[in-house]
């Protein structure tokens, strides 16, 4: 029997999508909390500084780091919606620039706090800040970058299947990222 919490997933997961995403279906049968987590998120971070399109700019780009091909196809389907052109995310996934200072700012942004850890220095910080990217967008950035590694991550290890709505969109992208060849590691704590 489900738990109140796995409902609750169910119940608001539905109202906002439509359905309940397979990745909440595979986290549903062991734990709510993924979900749970993940719906509050969301729902917080659609009333934040970042528009739709720039949110959507720096979900892909958290895809693409992460080689997550459900999260690139879920997010590609949004970034349409909100008026990203195919080839913008065709673009975003394959890693190159984008004409869009802006946006561009936003995925450089995206890159520095995954790979830096959010250890900005100063001039990176004025650089961000002067393309229109402040601490209100970094930190609206690091709670993407949270809740995309949560998704990234179990999306690895349940392997979901791409929701039937979203599957003419993942047919129709020319870069999806998989598992790479090899997955490089650096050891952070030492003995």
């Amino acid at each position: 029997m489900p738990s109140p919490l796995v409902k609750d997933v169910e119940q608001t997961a539905t109202q906002a999508y439509g359905a309940v995403p397979s990745l909440f279906q595979e986290t549903n049968r062991y734990t709510g909390v993924p979900g749970a987590v993940y719906v509050a998120a969301d729902t917080a971070l659609m009333g934040g500084n970042l528009r739709s399109p720039e949110q959507q700019v720096v979900l892909l780009t958290l895809a693409r780091y992460h080689d997550s091909r459900y999260d690139a196809v879920v997010h590609a389907r949004m970034a349409l919606d909100s008026g990203l052109t195919p080839r913008a995310v065709e673009a975003l996934l394959d890693g190159e620039r984008l004409p869009h200072d802006r946006l561009q700012a936003l995925v450089e942004a995206t890159e520095r706090s995954c790979e830096e850890r959010g250890w900005l220095d100063a001039e990176t910080l004025k650089d961000f800040q002067e393309r229109g990217v402040g601490r209100g967008e970094l930190y609206e950035i690091f709670a993407f970058i949270g809740l995309k590694t949560m998704t990234g991550f179990t999306s690895h290890l349940a392997d979901p299947a791409i929701d039937a709505p979203l599957r003419d969109v993942e047919a129709s992208m020319e870069t999806v990222p998989e598992k790479p060849d090899t997955i490089e590691r650096q050891r952070l704590f030492t003995e």
